[in-house]
């Protein structure tokens, strides 16, 4: 006895369709997903130089590892947006935002080491804030090769 809904082929047909349809529709709105990505990564990284000028203090305390956790959400969110366009990787948009995430993670990576060392350094600080404008130049390049780009 033959179960229904899976085993039949217009399941299969009706599945595929749909996989389709929502990866067209995903591709469709790159321009606009890019720049939220690139808007996520600069405001994030905005963050968290405010937070390495400050040196990591949220009123008396110090801010904790599971709240560093979002500047890793943001990376790994828009890593995972740009594995997802592969059909993208020529445009110049793409080749730049990846620059970014490279920067962006750097940056990240950086600034934690800095806030676990457990003492201010000018020279890190100054070096954190240097990595800092390069995330925002970055931004600001993928953001104009969007301008640039034809759909």
């Amino acid at each position: 006895m033959r179960r229904a809904g899976l085993s039949r082929p217009a399941f299969f047909l009706a599945l595929a369709i749909a996989i389709i349809a929502a990866s067209g529709c995903y591709s469709s709105d790159y321009r606009r997903t890019m720049a939220a990505n690139v808007s996520l990564l600069s405001d994030m990284s905005d963050k968290l130089a405010d937070y390495c000028r400050t040196f990591f203090k949220l009123d008396d305390r110090q801010l904790s590892s599971e709240e560093m956790g979002e500047f890793y959400y943001a990376f790994n969110k828009a890593n995972a947006f740009s594995s997802s366009t592969p059909r993208e990787a020529s445009r110049p948009s793409h080749r730049d935002f990846v620059k970014l995430l490279n920067a962006y993670e750097k940056f990240a990576h950086a600034a934690d080491e800095y806030r676990l060392n457990g003492k201010p350094d000018p020279a890190i600080l100054a070096s954190l804030l240097s990595q800092h404008a390069q995330v925002r130049h970055l931004a600001g390049k993928v953001t104009e090769d969007l301008k640039n780009e034809r759909d």
